[in-house]
């Protein structure tokens, strides 16, 4: 299976995954009273898919790692959730830009799971428009509330 052939479940699924994100962005645009309330869910939401990158990297490590590479690569796999818990306490301007900025970082990784055999063929074919998705999502949202932008 190639990158261009990502199971059909996993790309409806993930690109699903944008739309409470999308959502987000959607609501500080229409309801600026609201704008800080729905930046949080936003951050939080984030925060939980960052998580969930991570789990995914430590079940593929978990799967696939030789046994002298599988502390490191589970050491990497909590990385995600690490950097993305204090964009939950942080500031909303700041903790969406902390988001945007591990979105944008998490494909060097993908990439090099992929390059290790510990990926499937398809892995980047998903992870890249979902990781670029949710990097541009929050880095939009930052610039929205920082700049007090409406429609």
């Amino acid at each position: 299976m190639s990158e261009s052939t990502v199971p059909r479940a996993a790309l409806w699924l993930g690109l699903s995954g944008l739309m409470p994100t999308l959502g987000m962005l959607v609501a500080m645009l229409a309801w600026p009273e609201a704008r800080e309330i729905a930046a949080r869910g936003g951050i939080a939401y984030g925060a939980v898919i960052a998580s969930f990158v991570g789990g995914a990297w430590w079940g593929l490590a978990a799967a696939r790692a030789v046994p002298e590479d599988l502390p490191r690569r589970l050491v990497i796999s909590v990385i995600p959730s690490l950097v993305a818990w204090p964009a939950v306490l942080a500031p909303p301007v700041a903790g969406l830009v902390l988001l945007a900025l591990l979105f944008a970082v998490l494909l060097p990784t993908d990439r090099r799971f992929l390059a290790e055999g510990l990926a499937p063929a398809w892995w980047l074919g998903l992870r890249r428009p979902l990781s670029l998705g949710m990097a541009a999502l929050h880095a939009a949202a930052a610039l929205v509330l920082a700049l007090g932008a409406t429609v």
